[in-house]
């Protein structure tokens, strides 16, 4: 009996030449690579060749830009929880009623805390109000966070508008995507549509990377502090040894989506 799989929105198949790609870091080049001996260097070298691939794709300014994760969840988690340790006099967050859990549970659990959370509404076909996210924001607005694409009904909100809103209202308020169900299948440049996003979060299994593994972009002079701390990995940003084959799995599986779509157009 043959399976047909039509969830690719939950999560991929790896690709094979992702797998490929992986397998001598699974195997010879084992090492750590924040291990100062010599064998350790070829990790070292595919870990920042990597960053550098996928903060491309991206249209970062500088890789140092990213941030590698186990997933959007903890991408997610160290946006909105750096910003308010780095931010503490600003108690209002913004979101949406259809976030992704990752956001919407953690702005729940913000208000059960005391934080000011608007929660703002979409209508009948999914869409996003607009006038009530105007209405909602505020000059003391720490951060406001909204899904590229609804995981659920596929709708596709205005990003680059309402980011530029929300830094029209007051630079200062941040503004985090959740852009999971989008990298490799929309048009996503930090300096240019996004270029007002301050923080964008995205996992590498939604796009033929292997699980446990994902991104987390933080754009250069935003205030957030460390969220997982330990020691001086991902630039003392990130603490824990990366996941070396995945993250190399990962820039792989964006080098043949950018492959794939430049033979669609």
């Amino acid at each position: 009996m043959t399976t047909i799989y039509l969830d690719n929105n939950a999560t991929t198949m790896m690709a094979p030449e992702v797998r490929n790609a992986m397998m001598p870091f699974l195997q010879q080049e084992f090492f750590n690579p924040s291990s100062m001996y010599e064998a350790a260097k070829p990790a070292r070298s595919a870990l920042e060749t990597a960053r550098q691939q996928i903060a491309r794709h991206l249209g970062m300014t500088q890789p140092s830009e990213l941030l590698f994760t186990s997933c959007a969840t903890e991408s997610v988690n160290a946006a909105i929880f750096g910003a308010i340790r780095a931010n503490p006099n600003r108690q209002h967050i913004m979101t949406t009623a259809v976030e992704h859990p990752a956001v919407l549970e953690v702005c729940k659990e913000l208000q059960r805390d005391g934080f000011a959370v608007s929660f703002v509404g979409v209508d009948r076909q999914g869409n996003l109000n607009l006038g009530e996210f105007v209405r909602e924001l505020r000059h003391d607005t720490l951060l406001a966070a909204v899904m590229h694409a609804n995981n659920e009904t596929g709708v596709v909100f205005p990003i680059e508008r309402l980011a530029r809103i929300a830094k029209e209202t007051n630079p200062e308020i941040l503004f985090l995507c959740d852009a999971t169900q989008t990298v490799t299948k929309l048009p996503i440049c930090m300096t240019g549509n996004f270029r007002n996003v301050d923080m964008l979060a995205f996992s590498g299994h939604k796009f033929h990377a292997p699980k446990g593994v994902g991104g987390f972009f933080l754009r250069r002079g935003t205030r957030c502090r460390t969220f997982l701390i330990g020691g001086h990995q991902e630039s003392g940003r990130r603490g824990g040894t990366e996941n070396v084959p995945s993250i190399v799995g990962m820039a792989k599986a964006i080098e043949v989506a950018a492959a794939t779509h430049d033979e669609d157009t």
